[in-house]
């Protein structure tokens, strides 16, 4: 392999690991904040009030579970984004 080709495909990693980190810090900040903006966001919404306990209690949970889906999949997309943005 050309000495080249081997410093582009360095490059690229390179700017894609950053990518990830980034992503990674994004997702532990979505991770550990968002589910508490939004549970306090729909506990005081006019639509909250209205619920009995325990169906209040599902639309958190299913909030705060895909929020932290979304946060694990930050790091990939990071990756992903930062590499395909370098070549």
């Amino acid at each position: 392999m050309d000495n080249s080709v081997l410093t582009a495909l360095y490059d690229a990693s390179l700017i894609g690991w950053a990518g990830a980190a980034a992503g990674a810090l994004f997702g532990l900040v979505e991770w550990y904040v968002l589910p508490q903006f939004v549970e306090q966001s729909i506990r005081t919404s006019n639509e909250g009030r209205k619920l009995p306990v325990r169906e209040l209690e599902a639309v958190i949970a299913w909030w705060k579970t895909v929020i932290r889906v979304i946060a694990v999949a930050m790091p990939l997309l990071g990756f992903g984004l930062a590499v395909s943005m370098a070549d």
